[in-house]
């Protein structure tokens, strides 16, 4: 048992680095994005963003700061506004403090969404992913059974 636990948690570092190396934008580079720099804190923009509910960040200890996942911005930069309405579906900071849960999810392929990720079909049709993470994460548990 305690051998696939270790598996498990190598999978989930493996996919974690496998996600990081798409070069996620940083608080500094989402200011630049969307033309809202700072020049005292190019940071405090996304920190707003992300406080306020509208832009996940994940967490990278090893940089000490976030990174943002790219399905979140359209193709000038802008944060696309159906990002709040998922992350008001998805699991909360508190139960996410570093975003990965939330990423990882994102970025797995979901039987509800045609073996797609939500990060793919998103960009396309954010209504039908925030319909699936709803019935994910508040639908009937047994519904599926």
């Amino acid at each position: 048992m305690a051998a696939a636990k270790g598996d498990a948690h190598q999978e989930a570092i493996s996919f974690r680095n496998e996600l990081l190396s798409r070069n996620w934008p940083d608080g500094k580079r989402v200011a630049e994005m969307v033309g809202a720099g700072s020049r005292s804190n190019p940071h405090q923009y996304a920190a707003r963003q992300r406080s306020n509910g509208s832009l996940l960040g994940v967490w990278v200890a090893a940089e000490r700061t976030y990174r943002h996942p790219d399905f979140q911005f359209d193709a000038h930069g802008a944060i696309r506004p159906a990002v709040a309405d998922l992350l008001k579906v998805l699991p909360g900071d508190e139960e996410d403090r570093n975003g990965w849960r939330r990423a990882f999810w994102l970025y797995s392929p979901h039987a509800l969404l045609s073996g797609e990720t939500p990060a793919d079909v998103f960009g396309r049709d954010p209504q039908r992913v925030v319909e699936a993470a709803g019935e994910e994460f508040f639908g009937d548990p047994d519904a599926h059974w």
